[in-house]
């Protein structure tokens, strides 16, 4: 039900529906609803990706009857307030056309998928054409939720203090008003990133630069994936100080304020998404850099330290993270959707400890290239 799943000139329909589904629901108007959830101490979200639009509700379980209700009517009964609909989509719209306003968050969801996705549906990002975003109407958001938002296009997760009996009666109460539907059909290919060593360079006035790299990656149930999330996460991933990019991009040379790496995985495409905030005079020389770093990486791999390392740091901020039902389930419908079973978390360990050096320095050779490394420079002089 993401982006991906719609006509070129609707693309955008999915993250519309995310930011204004709250713009009145059933008998409640917006402050209403907002109100009624602040009461009870719930927290409702929704949010659109590429392949699917997310909901997802946290409560206290002695308010868990109310919460459900108030959740199956956001469900079921979004009443689109014409005139706080069209606020949010001039706000989108101004927002997708001025790069300053979220230089990495643009890169990610519209300018990097069209650069590494030419020639697939990808393309398109998260919004599509703003032009085409901005003529969406809200008859758009009601055919869209008539023809994705249905019972047989839906999978969920539960987690919490709650048996397996009780927890179906629950989503059968979410669900009650939901149209019985059909699935929809996934007939998209799968695809690797189109890298290159060209920068391409966005223009945006001030002193600051954002440059974005982009790497390969592998599938969540690849074998090689936990060699790989440990050689990312030596590289940068988390924004850890000991990571590469921190500890030689900023605290040697000081080229950055900060850096990180965000794997994504998507349904038919994989890749790494890096981000590195410089000063318009060092962006050039701050893309030098990585790319020696990721060169000493591929030529050189990692050390027994930087091993132990990576996965003492994986295990503890995955376990630290996990502290409340809200980000179990997270992590569990996460590895849900990426094929993993109820097992996921002490398989996800497990195969994390069993990573050897030999394997993240045979992955490092494969996957990294300092000579295919697709950049994109937000801000600069030029």
């Amino acid at each position: 039900s993401g982006s991906s799943y719609q006509a070129e000139s609707k693309t955008g329909v999915p993250t519309f529906y995310s930011h204004v589904v709250f713009c009145g629901t059933g008998k409640f108007t917006e402050v209403e609803f907002k109100q009624k959830c602040s009461d009870i101490s719930v927290k409702i979200s929704c949010r659109a990706g590429v392949d699917n639009l997310f909901f997802s509700m946290t409560a206290p379980r002695i308010v868990l009857k109310e919460a459900i209700e108030l959740f199956g009517m956001l469900m079921s009964s979004p009443t689109f307030e014409k005139d706080k609909v069209r606020k949010i989509q001039n706000e989108i719209g101004y927002s997708m056309q001025n790069y300053a306003i979220t230089p990495a968050e643009t890169a990610f969801y519209t300018l990097a998928p069209a650069l590494i996705f030419p020639s697939h549906i990808y393309k398109y990002g998260l919004h599509g054409n703003s032009e085409h975003f901005m003529k969406l109407s809200i008859d758009d958001l009601v055919k869209y939720k008539k023809k994705f938002l249905v019972i047989k296009n839906a999978e969920a997760c539960i987690c919490g203090n709650i048996d397996e009996n009780e927890a179906v009666s629950l989503l059968n109460n979410v669900l009650r008003g939901i149209e019985k539907g059909e699935p929809a059909q996934d007939n998209i290919p799968d695809i690797s990133p189109q890298l290159t060593p060209k920068i391409t360079k966005y223009y945006v006035e001030g002193p600051q630069s954002v440059v974005i790299f982009i790497l390969k990656n592998e599938k969540p149930l690849s074998s090689q994936k936990p060699a790989i999330s440990i050689l990312y996460r030596i590289l940068g991933e988390h924004s850890s100080f000991k990571s590469k990019i921190m500890s030689e991009l900023r605290t040697k040379q000081g080229l950055i304020y900060g850096g990180t790496i965000i794997p994504v995985d998507l349904n038919h495409a994989n890749y790494a998404f890096g981000v590195l905030q410089t000063d318009n005079s060092k962006a050039q020389k701050a893309i030098e850099s990585i790319k020696t770093i990721i060169n000493k990486l591929r030529e050189n791999g990692i050390t027994p330290d930087e091993l132990q390392f990576a996965k003492n740091n994986i295990k503890g901020t995955l376990l630290v993270r996990l502290r409340t039902s809200g980000e179990l389930c997270q992590f569990y419908f996460g590895k849900m959707l990426d094929g993993f079973k109820t097992n996921a978390l002490s398989d996800y360990l497990e195969r994390t400890s069993k990573v050897t050096r030999e394997e993240v320095n045979h992955q490092a050779k494969e996957i990294l290239d300092e000579e295919k490394m697709s950049f994109i420079l937000i801000g600069g002089n030029e």
